[in-house]
Formats: structure tokens, C-alpha cells, sequence
């Protein structure tokens, strides 16, 4: 017979264990949340280890100085590449804020460690299920920021510096990762999200997830989940995140005529971003890394033993590369149809195998050097273990001290990658000058080679090589523009530095047709002209010279020229 002296002893005891157990859980949850966080903090520093030059890195001075005319229209506001069409409008808007109300440099930095941030949690989410141990994954992914910079075919990246594909790259990792684990739908949504953020990196992964789900929806490999509603909110959610990029983007081309379309296409494939889209441009030996990376990947696939979530990422790598595969076949006809291909190929074929590639490589590398299952014994599993990280490390650690040699921390003798054509100290200088002794509404003539005038000055510029835009109508004038101030013959390819090198007659067509108010020039382009005019500003490799210049008006070193 139960007493309640027993009942009440018992009740104690088992609330008692509850509380215990709870207690237990929540300290199980906490640490792990640690270390997952360790982790995620591990993973950042090893990309921010590749992606630390100093500002601005190639695409930033595109992508920021873009995002503070968007939040702040009246910067620059007589820019022809700022106001022309925006096709990362989600970028622009959540970036904007930032780039406005701090220094390009301050905002270059916090976008890359919240970069470097999420494409660490998109990677961990990526290979947590393929490797469920810390020291595995550790290993995976220092192999990983290795594959990313050197098997790459079409020049992408995905560690560097801030702009709108990085983030799109982490939730495309994330959506790998949901699709590694058979939850498709979170896999799209995840990838719409991404494609709001840049329409090509996520808008792939979208269309790949897609024909795959169908495939094996025809095949009977998938039944209809019991979470129906769920999924089909996940479906519509994706559609719906995903229009938030592609609908600015399909705008820019909205009434444009189809002539206008294949000529800005062919402008965009061929003049410009040939080294991305065209693939007889593309150079032998990155092909080549890019084959053995694949074939690397078959073999190591073959040696493992079969296992479904690892066939599900694989497919979605291998889908990438029968997508560059198509892209190749394509160009294989440009003789035959050329506004056809330009037209198709301008949609960057080879971007998501460049990323998924590497991924795959350091999950499959790491499962078959690490397996358990491909060892004799629990002594030597630990001892290959060992082995195997430590030699890991040493690469990495090796390949950070060559990196090293870029850190804005330990060096500044190493000039930012975005102004590698020019000589980055009299650079700086000279854009200091501008920006300080020029009204903000005044133009420039900019040095072809140079990509940092927005950045560094804070003044309008003509044209610019590297600030290519977007839409089509833009892109033609772009390439008119390009023509106008650098054209010796009226092509693309056979173009001087300077608009200097052509003339003063040349210098002052240009000057008034673009309201350009001052040149700025490289010292030798200055010097070889017949009649060099008077300067406002000098220093050891560049002039600035006031707009238009007349004819016979001739150097006055007493004329009291300004110099640093």
C-alpha cells in the first residue's frame, strides 16, 4: 500500500531527476552553442586570413561606391556609371546605410568580417552532417579556403572583399547543406534568399534544386511529405525572396530592343568580361586545376563506400559542372550564331561550378583520408589522424605567411588589389588633392587603368574600364565613352592610357562633350604631349590639369603650379 509519506518522497525524487536531467540538457545546449561559435570563429579567421588586403579589394570601389549613390544620390550624382541601372538592389540597400555614414574603407572592412562571418556559418551548415567531428570539419575547412582560391576555372571567388555575391555564396553553402540533409525546400528558400542578394550565384542553385527535384519526382524518389503546407510555403517563400533580386534586374532590360539587347551582350561577353564568360578566353592552366579538381573528386567518390546525404551534395556539384559543360558547348558555336551565344553566355555559366567544386573536393578529401572505415586500427585511425592535420596545418600556416605579405595589420608596403595598374601612393595623393581643392560637381578625365577614382576622390569620372554597367542602353555608351577618351583607331583593343596621349584637340571634343571639368593624367602621358599645358596639381606620376586647355598654351613651371 502506497503511503503518502512514499508518494510524497517519490514525487520529489522524480521532479528532482527532471530537474536534474533539464538541467543537464541545458548545460549540454549551452556548450555546444560554444562551441559551435568557437567553431564559426575558427572558420572566419582562416577566410579572413585570404581575404585581408588592404581597401579597396577589386570590386569593392564598384560595389560601394554604388551603394552610397543608392542610399545618398546627390554623391557624385553626375556619375554616368552611378546612375545607371542597379541589379543588386537588396545589397544597395542593406549596405547603403553604412557606406554613407562612414568613410568607403570602414565600410569595406565591416562588410567583409560580417562576409567573412556568414559564409563561415553557411560552410559549417554545408559539411556538418558529411562530418560530425569538429577536428574533421577544422580540416575541411582549411582545405576549402585552399580549393577556393586554386581550382577555380572562370575567375570567381567567394573569400575577398564586400559585395553582393558573398553573401548569396553563404546561403548557396547553407542551401547545400539542407539539400546534403534531403530538405529540398528548405534547400530553395534558402536559395532564394540568395538570389535576392546577387540573381546568378542564387538563381542557379534555384534552377539546379529545381530539375533535380523533378527528376527524381519522376523517378518516384520523392513522396509527398506529410509537411505539405510547409513545403509549399518554402516553395513560395523561395519564388517570392528570389523576385526581390530578378525583378530589378529583368527591369533594366524591359523595352530595350533586341538589336540594343545582342550589341551590349556581345560588349559585355567579349570586350569586357571575356576572362569570366567566353570560354576560349579562359586561361589553359586554370582550366586544367578546374579538371583535376573534378577528376580528383570521381576518384575519391569511387573510394568511398555509398552514402545518400553525400550522392545528394555530389549531384548538386556535378549539375554545376554539367552546367559549365553546356557552357563550353555553347561557345563552341560562337562562329555560327554569335548574338545567340553572346546572349546566353552573358548569364555566367561557369560561376556556381567555380564554388560548388571546391566544396565537394573538401568534404570528399576529408572523409577519405579521415574515414575510420579505411583504417585497420583505433591506434592508427589516431596516429593518420595526427598525420593528416598536422600536415594540413603546415600548409595553411605556410600558405598565411604568404598571404601575410598583404595584411594592412603587419604591412603597408603592400598596395590594395583594386589599384594594382597604378602607382597607389601618388594615387592617394593626388585623389586627397581632389577632393579637398575641387567642387564636388566637378568631372574627370580618369587614367584608363585606374578603378578607385570614386573611392579615393569622391568626384564623377567620365568612364571608367573596371565600373562596367549593368543594363544594355548603359552598356553601349559605356563602351562609347571607353571609345571617346582612349580610342586611338575607333576599336576596343588598340587604346591609350590617358586621353592625354590623343591630343589637345582630342582632350578638349571630349572634355565638352561629357562636361568633363579637369584630366587627370600619369606624369608620362603629360610629357609626351607637343604642347603640355599649364597643371593645377603635380606630384611624382600624376597632373591634374583644368578642362579645356587651349591650344597653344604651354607649360609655366613659374606660373605657380601646385605641387606635393
Amino acid at each position: 500500500m502506497l503511503t503518502a509519506e512514499y508518494l510524497s518522497t517519490r514525487h520529489y525524487k522524480v521532479e528532482g531527476g527532471l530537474d536534474m536531467k533539464g538541467e543537464g540538457a541545458r548545460r549540454q545546449n549551452t556548450s555546444s552553442l560554444l562551441f559551435a561559435a568557437v567553431e564559426v570563429g575558427i572558420f572566419t579567421a582562416i577566410f579572413a586570413v585570404a581575404g585581408a588586403w588592404p581597401a579597396p579589394d577589386v570590386n569593392e570601389g564598384y560595389y560601394l561606391a554604388k551603394a552610397r549613390h543608392s542610399f545618398n544620390p546627390e554623391w557624385c550624382g553626375n556619375d554616368f556609371f552611378l546612375n545607371s541601372g542597379e541589379a543588386h538592389g537588396l545589397f544597395f540597400y542593406l549596405l547603403g546605410p553604412l557606406a554613407a555614414s562612414v568613410t568607403l574603407s570602414t565600410a569595406a572592412w565591416v562588410g567583409r568580417w560580417v562576409g567573412w562571418l556568414v559564409l563561415a556559418v553557411g560552410f559549417r551548415h554545408a559539411v556538418f552532417s558529411l562530418l560530425p567531428s569538429r577536428m574533421h570539419r577544422l580540416f575541411a575547412g582549411v582545405v576549402f579556403s585552399l580549393a577556393a582560391r586554386y581550382t577555380t576555372m572562370a575567375g570567381e571567388w567567394l573569400i575577398g572583399g564586400c559585395e553582393a555575391k558573398v553573401f548569396a555564396w553563404a546561403l548557396v553553402l547553407a542551401a547545400w547543406g539542407e539539400a546534403v540533409r534531403g530538405r529540398w525546400a528548405f534547400a530553395w528558400l534558402l536559395s532564394g534568399v540568395a538570389t535576392a542578394f546577387h540573381p546568378l550565384v542564387g538563381g542557379w542553385m534555384m534552377i539546379l534544386i529545381g530539375l533535380i527535384v523533378i527528376s527524381q519526382f519522376m523517378r518516384n524518389q520523392t513522396r509527398i511529405s506529410s509537411f505539405k503546407p510547409l513545403v509549399l510555403g518554402c516553395v513560395i517563400g523561395g519564388v517570392c525572396l528570389a523576385s526581390i533580386g530578378l525583378w530589378p534586374a529583368s527591369q533594366i532590360s524591359i523595352g530595350v530592343s533586341a538589336e540594343v539587347r545582342n550589341q551590349a551582350a556581345a560588349v559585355y561577353v567579349v570586350d569586357r568580361l571575356s576572362h569570366h564568360l567566353l570560354p576560349r578566353s579562359f586561361q589553359e592552366v586554370l582550366v586544367a586545376r578546374h579538371l583535376l579538381a573534378i577528376m580528383l573528386c570521381g576518384c575519391l567518390y569511387a573510394a568511398l563506400p555509398y552514402e545518400t546525404k553525400r550522392t545528394r551534395g555530389l549531384v548538386l556539384v556535378l549539375a554545376a559542372v554539367l552546367l559549365s559543360f553546356v557552357g563550353f558547348v555553347m561557345g563552341l558555336f560562337e562562329p555560327f550564331a554569335p548574338p545567340l551565344v553572346y546572349g546566353m553566355l552573358r548569364f555566367y555559366w561557369f560561376r556556381l561550378a567555380d564554388g560548388l567544386v571546391p566544396l565537394g573536393l573538401c568534404v570528399l578529401l576529408t572523409q577519405f583520408l579521415l574515414s575510420a572505415q579505411l583504417l585497420e586500427s583505433k591506434a592508427q585511425q589516431t596516429l593518420r589522424q595526427t598525420c593528416l592535420i598536422a600536415l594540413a596545418l603546415t600548409f595553411f600556416m605556410y600558405d598565411s605567411f604568404v598571404q601575410s605579405k598583404h595584411w594592412p595589420l603587419l604591412t603597408d608596403k603592400c598596395s590594395p588589389r583594386g589599384d594594382k595598374l597604378i602607382d597607389a601612393a601618388s594615387w592617394e595623393d593626388v585623389c586627397q588633392w581632389i577632393q579637398k581643392e575641387t567642387s564636388p560637381s566637378d568631372c574627370f578625365l580618369t587614367p584608363r587603368g585606374a578603378s578607385s577614382f570614386l573611392w579615393r576622390a569622391q568626384r564623377p569620372e567620365v568612364v571608367a574600364w573596371k565600373n562596367v554597367p549593368q543594363d544594355p542602353v548603359s552598356i553601349l555608351e559605356w563602351r562609347q565613352r571607353i571609345i571617346d577618351c582612349f580610342s586611338y583607331d575607333g576599336t576596343i583593343k588598340n587604346m591609350a592610357r590617358s586621353t592625354c596621349s590623343l591630343g589637345v584637340s582630342r582632350l578638349n571634343r571630349v572634355a565638352d562633350a561629357y562636361d568633363a571639368h579637369f584630366v587627370l593624367a600619369p606624369q608620362k602621358s603629360f610629357l609626351a604631349m607637343t604642347h603640355p599645358p599649364k597643371v593645377a596639381y603635380k606630384n611624382t606620376h600624376y597632373v591634374v590639369i583644368k578642362l579645356p586647355i587651349e591650344e597653344q598654351q604651354v607649360n609655366d613651371e613659374s606660373s605657380g603650379v601646385a605641387t606635393n
